[in-house]
């Protein structure tokens, strides 16, 4: 359920790309030094916008250099890294290993990758018990849902948006707790109703859960991400934002759209 939060890269300047990257080099970098070589499997932009938002939002000192990495071994490129790098590291260690388990629960594939990130999870859930005990119970009522086929898209897209909302909020007794986690809670509903729609062929030919009913429309589905989009992009407005925003921006009202645009023209 991951791979939507990324920008529009086509409707960024080169410089506005660059940094883009930078930032997605540094969660690379981070991930790396903490977990190992093998944990850059987990990772995605999604987390990018999370780390550029939070770090946005807290004029955050930048830490930035340049270096080869096996992915890229020839060339040296630049990364950018701040404090909340680490926090969307380990938000992408979490989120991968459930990711991965529902990989497994379904399709019987991924157990050894299941297994070793398993390992970690001790570490992190005493490290951020609210998250993990949000991303659990979460977790457990989508299962028991699933299990039930419930056909009910709405109600389990803000099951999942519940679980990201409480991602988004690094701090809870940072003033702006409840806007980050409207917004999270938001992007997390639009990514679960975007997910079940481009898997909705592939669920159904292999019989494997989907919450959307057979009879959903491409108008209603859009008029769903819609409404879920609409609440994030209120939320993220109030938010403090400068240095990021025009980014920020394009990935919340452009890039999360791509996904829905390539399923239009298959």
């Amino acid at each position: 359920m991951f791979g939507y939060v990324m920008a529009n890269a086509s409707a960024l300047s080169k410089e506005e790309k660059e940094i883009y990257k930078a930032h997605y080099c540094g969660l690379c970098r981070v991930l790396r030094e903490n977990y190992g070589q093998k944990a850059i499997m987990a990772l995605s932009y999604d987390m990018v916008f999370l780390e550029m938002l939070l770090s946005d939002i807290a004029d955050a000192d930048e830490e930035k250099g340049r270096e080869r990495c096996l992915p890229h071994p020839v060339k040296e490129h630049d990364y950018t890294t701040t404090k909340y790098t680490i926090y969307a590291s380990d938000m992408q260690l979490l989120l991968g290993y459930y990711s991965v388990l529902d990989k497994v629960r379904d399709e019987g594939k991924g157990k050894s990758e299941e297994k070793k990130m398993r390992e970690l999870l001790p570490e992190l859930e005493k490290k951020y018990p609210r998250i993990c005990t949000a991303l659990k119970e979460g977790l457990q009522k989508i299962n028991e849902n699933e299990e039930k086929n419930i056909k009910d898209p709405e109600m389990m897209s803000l099951l999942f948006g519940r679980i990201l909302g409480e991602v988004f909020v690094y701090d809870d007794s940072s003033f702006f707790r409840d806007d980050l986690r409207s917004l999270g809670c938001g992007l997390g509903r639009f990514i679960y109703l975007l997910d079940a729609w481009c898997d909705r062929k592939k669920d159904r030919k292999e019989g494997v859960y989907n919450p959307l009913p057979l009879s959903i429309s491409e108008s209603e589905m859009k008029e769903m991400l819609l409404d879920a989009a609409s609440a994030a992009s209120a939320a993220f407005e109030r938010l403090p934002l400068d240095q990021h925003i025009f980014i920020l921006r394009n990935i919340l009202y452009s890039g999360i759209w791509s996904k829905f645009r390539e399923e239009k023209h298959e």
